[in-house]
């Protein structure tokens, strides 16, 4: 998508004076520079060219001044006005002659001059719905400045050889595809790419990088390659990508895909469509095929927090090795339980609820101490436990306190709750 992005200026813009910018305040987009400077740096410069190295792509203006450097992020967007947009995946609502487009970052006005490729005014757009794209202003040579100094080598404009790969591999450690999306090893590999290059070289996505043997190293190798240079040979149009590629079936999560057939019908149905989204089913197929022909069976799992398609029959981990379990990270919203019973203690997950009640029934937080986040301090059956009072919160400086705090005559088992409560403690 980036390199149709930089044909597409380089065919369209070359040789064009930027008379005027108008940008969007978006201090999450434009970094490590404001709107204002963008403008202030651009306009009155001339497009000379557009260059890449794997995700992110800068224009190259006359001056001597910081140069726009772009990366996309999800699903961020150049557009040219009067032109058809090249979305990434085509959304229901998003339509052709809208101008200026929505979610637009900033929009670049654009006048001939002597030996530009055209004679027609024109204006180019960088729009971004979900705020993940990035706009920096970066000195010359941008090569050699982060974060392009920082990216490791593109497959399409410099491919390491199978010698110097067995060598970047021997300093890698963690899973097959996290080490192809790791953009300081191989610029532009994302998400669906990693997963089309792994499918096409029979690799599963989870296996540790020391496992691979020869043989898969040079599947590897050859398919970092050969896939994205495929996208690229058909300008990353999807509907021409390989119909054996895991990307014209991956979008529609499911199982075994021959039971599929009315709704690929109803997908080919929307494809056809000029209004409804861009989908990339093969025609007259209903399911991605094995070798023998059965109709394959596609996994969806996480691997370095991203959703990872395989194909379960052709992409099995080399014997004797295990996918790790996932570690679930600990989630704020699960440290809180709620004193339904004042009497009881309850055990929560990671989380105590103590024989303590707050006002209004309110969540009560444990992590070592316990707190009571409501103003009118913490209760235990009417009566105030604790002394400790700050902004509003009462503070119990260890759940033995609660304990302690029990009255005798209304709790038999004082003895054993204490015990208990130590055993949940080890």
């Amino acid at each position: 998508e980036v390199e149709r992005t930089r044909k597409l200026i380089e065919a369209a813009c070359r040789g064009y004076r930027i008379t005027k910018m108008k940008t969007v305040e978006d201090k999450l987009v434009y970094s490590g520079v404001t709107h204002q400077e963008f403008v202030y740096e651009v306009t009155g410069r001339t497009i000379t060219g557009c260059r890449r190295k794997g995700k992110i792509f800068w224009l190259t203006l006359t001056g001597e001044g910081r140069l726009p450097v772009m990366h996309f992020g999800m699903n961020g967007m150049v557009m040219l006005k009067g032109e058809t947009p090249s979305w990434y995946v085509r959304r229901p609502k998003e339509r052709r002659n809208i101008w200026p487009p929505k979610y637009n970052k900033f929009i670049m006005e654009l006048e001939p001059q002597q030996g530009s490729v055209s004679d027609e005014p024109r204006e180019l757009a960088f729009t971004d719905s979900r705020r993940l794209g990035r706009l920096r202003l970066v000195p010359q040579p941008v090569e050699q400045h982060p974060p392009v100094s920082k990216l490791g080598f593109d497959p399409v404009l410099s491919y390491p050889t199978i010698e110097e790969f067995r060598e970047l591999l021997k300093k890698k450690r963690g899973t097959v595809k996290g080490m192809i999306m790791d953009q300081s090893f191989s610029a532009g590999v994302g998400n669906w790419v990693a997963d089309e290059i792994l499918y096409q070289a029979r690799l599963h996505p989870a296996c540790p990088v020391p496992s691979l043997n020869d043989d898969q190293i040079e599947s590897l190798h050859r398919q970092i390659r050969e896939v994205p240079q495929k996208a690229v040979d058909v300008n990353a149009e999807h509907k021409k990508f390989p119909e054996d590629w895991l990307f014209r079936w991956r979008w529609k999560k499911g199982a075994k895909q021959a039971n599929g057939k009315k709704k690929a019908i109803a997908i080919q149905e929307a494809l056809d469509s000029d209004e409804d989204p861009v989908d990339i089913v093969p025609k007259n197929r209903t399911f991605l095929a094995l070798p023998d022909g059965k109709p394959a069976t596609l996994d969806f799992i996480e691997i370095g927090g991203r959703t990872t398609a395989l194909v379960r029959e052709l992409q099995k981990m080399p014997e004797g090795v295990d996918i790790k379990p996932k570690i679930p990270r600990p989630r704020k919203d699960r440290e809180g339980s709620v004193c339904r019973d004042p009497a009881s203690i309850e055990r929560l997950a990671d989380m105590s609820c103590l024989g303590r009640q707050c006002a209004d029934f309110s969540v009560i937080k444990y992590r070592g101490n316990a707190t009571c986040a409501e103003e009118g301090g913490c209760r235990y059956r009417g009566e105030e436990i604790g002394d400790t009072e700050t902004q509003g919160e009462c503070t119990i400086r260890s759940s033995k306190t609660l304990l302690d705090s029990l009255p005798a005559e209304q709790d038999h088992n004082l003895s054993q709750r204490r015990a208990d409560h130590q055993t949940e403690k080890r």
